[in-house]
């Protein structure tokens, strides 16, 4: 189990002491039942196997995390927080991180006329071909992050710039924003610096470790807040002092897990 899932001994007999799943001993080894295993790993998204189907499957039947949720409406996760508090919906926890029944979900939809939903929700693959971040757009432009967004909300040009929101980012069609490009002759790309820069945040968004000051930029934060996360030992970490790496798919889902009480 330990294998299958890339844990190390502690955090696996973790998950064994939580009896998520039935345990019996053979010749002295402690062995864990197929069949529950297989149960709990469908009914949770926080441990993914090393090579196999993805985590959740059953869960995600009849439940959405507030980012699933918020994805259906192109908006911020935190909307979707606001919206649940303010109206006390239902939730209810799985590995210390709140879901949303969908049928909670749609009886809430169709009682507001503040979100519509999206015409469908881009696969990760569709967001790297297809789709273009607000902010490299911006940089691509030599203009500020607020300014572009200012154009796409207030500018003549916003029928062309239209954003959506996946992933707790703002992103423009590719085949939009070259719309924009051809459509007038203000703004401009401004060259290779730009592109050398995009290509350093691609080769980041790949990589298998990274590093403290790398961490900090993915999760927005500094990197003495990555170093006090480390310490607490929040999340896997390879060697030591300067050569610390992190890997960068626990990073990632350790922020998505525990966004709320991140700080």
């Amino acid at each position: 189990m330990r294998k299958l899932l890339g844990l190390k001994k502690t955090e696996s007999y973790w998950l064994v002491h939580r009896n998520f799943f039935k345990t019996e001993m053979i010749s002295g080894q402690m062995r864990v039942d197929l069949e529950s295993f297989e149960r709990w790993y469908a009914n949770q998204v926080k441990h993914k196997k090393v090579n196999g189907e993805e985590p959740g499957i059953e869960l995600k039947k009849t439940s959405y995390s507030f980012r699933e949720a918020a994805n259906l409406l192109g908006v911020h996760d935190a909307d979707i927080y606001v919206a649940w508090k303010e109206n006390d919906l239902e939730t209810f926890t799985v590995d210390y991180v709140k879901r949303i029944p969908k049928d909670v979900f749609e009886k809430w939809y169709l009682s507001q006329n503040k979100y519509q939903k999206v015409d469908r929700v881009p696969t990760a693959e569709e967001l790297g071909s297809e789709y273009i971040l607000v902010f490299d757009a911006a940089e691509l432009l030599g203009i500020s992050y607020e300014e572009l967004v200012r154009l796409s909300k207030y500018g003549k040009y916003k029928c062309i710039l239209k954003i959506t929101v996946f992933e707790n980012k703002k992103w423009f069609l590719k085949k939009n924003f070259q719309n924009f490009l051809n459509a007038q002759n203000e703004y401009q790309l401004i060259g290779p610096v730009v592109k050398e820069r995009m290509d350093r945040k691609k080769e980041l968004e790949t990589k298998e470790y990274i590093s403290r000051e790398e961490a900090a930029v993915l999760a927005g934060v500094t990197k003495s807040t990555i170093t006090k996360w480390v310490q607490a030992n929040k999340f896997p970490c390879v060697g030591a002092g300067k050569v610390l790496r992190i890997k960068r798919d626990d990073f990632l889902q350790w922020i998505d897990n525990n966004r709320e009480g991140v700080n």
